[in-house]
């Protein structure tokens, strides 16, 4: 993953590192929110372009459903943080 994240971002400066990886995280929220709505993995994997996204899909696919909204929110919320911080991480090893 870390492989991936960083060819994404050679070259890239301080600032578009900094778009990449907000990016990075609205695409991971949109795909945890699928997840949570019950949308299939095969259809969120079908929609997934790269092998960074593919990597989102099967991470989110291991995560269990939750029944509230509240739940739900707070989970996409954290999927989104935790690949922000993982390509924020892998920007600042380059």
């Amino acid at each position: 993953m870390k492989a991936i994240l960083l060819a994404v971002l050679l070259g890239a400066s301080a600032t578009a590192a900094a778009d990449a990886c907000k990016m990075t995280g609205d695409i991971a929220e949109k795909m945890m929110i699928a997840r949570q709505l019950g949308v299939s993995m095969q259809s969120v994997m079908a929609a997934a372009d790269s092998p960074l996204r593919k990597a989102m899909v099967m991470d989110a696919y291991e995560v269990p459903r939750y029944a509230t909204d509240e739940f739900q929110k707070r989970k996409a919320q954290d999927f989104r943080d935790k690949w922000y911080m993982s390509c924020y991480k892998s920007s600042q090893e380059s």
